[in-house]
Parts: structure tokens; sequence; C-alpha cells
């Protein structure tokens, strides 16, 4: 009994003509599917420039983890944060789902320890959709499917510097 290998010239060309496609298409569509980075690069991001000065009374709550501060720039806003963690993070306030949407606006939430999209209103949170962040701006629930846009944000003694 003859056993077929695959170097075999018997061994149907229809096999190898499948194989082939197979591992083309999963290297075409495999290298493109990362959904968080198509879904951040949709969010509009402005030219920032802020320099945070940690010993002004202002900004020294910053200086705890687990804190936050909103700051103008960007197209919606910046939000900074210094995460439980200990990192910093600097984020365009939009949100990842439908940045472009008026009531698309990212809020740190301290009670629940996480980002919601919507708007505070006189008396409570209005959503603006289901979406909601880590402190490290992953979603975590809701529509949004990718991770907030992010500024570089770097330390240097009690000075912060937010850029892009």
């Amino acid at each position: 009994m003859h056993q077929r290998k695959l170097g075999d010239k018997s061994y149907p060309m229809g096999v190898w003509g499948i194989l082939i496609i197979v591992c083309f298409l999963w290297t075409i569509f495999g290298a493109s599917c990362d959904s968080n980075q198509s879904a951040t690069k949709k969010i509009p991001m402005g030219i920032v420039s802020i320099n945070i000065d940690l010993n002004l009374p202002s900004y020294m709550h910053l200086v705890n983890p687990g804190s936050y501060s909103y700051f103008e720039g960007g197209i919606k806003g910046v939000l900074v944060i210094h995460d439980y963690d200990d990192n910093w993070y600097a984020f365009e306030r939009g949100c990842a789902f439908e940045p472009t949407k008026a009531c698309s606006k990212i809020w740190a939430d301290s009670i629940s320890i996480q980002l919601r999209c919507g708007s505070q209103g006189p008396r409570e949170f209005l959503p603006c959709c289901q979406s909601k962040y880590t402190f490290g701006g992953y979603p975590t629930e809701g529509e949004a499917r990718g991770r907030l846009g992010q500024y570089t944000i770097q330390r240097s003694g009690n000075a912060l510097s937010v850029y892009n």
C-alpha cells in the first residue's frame, strides 16, 4: 500500500490550492484585524502642549494615585490621570465609539473607578452611549471597541508635560 506524503506529486492539487488560499487569507485578514488600533485611529486628536506644576495647589492632588484633572486643549479637552498602578495617562476626551458626536465626552467617575461617556447633568450623569473604560483607557463595556485616544505624558520631578 502506497502512503502519500506532502511532497508527493500524487497528493491532490486541490488540497494544496486550498491550503495556499487559507494561508494567504489568514495573512491578509489576521494582520489587519486589530480592532483596538482601527477604532483608536478614528478619534480626532488636536494639538496639545500642556505643562503641569504638581507643586501648585490646584494640581497637588495629582500626586496621589487614583486622581485626575481636566484640561483645555485637544478637540474635546484632555483628561490627565494618575492611575492606582502609579502610571500616568493623558487622553483626548472624545469617546472611542462616536468621538465626534456632541454628547461624546469622557468623564472620570472616582466612585466606580472608571471613565464614562456622556455629560454631567445638574443632578446626575447623562450617558451618551454605554461605553465605560478603565483609568488606563481600555473599554470594559458598551459600544466602544477601541482604546481612548492617548497623548504622550512625561513626568520630571514635580512637572508633567502632556504633548503630541
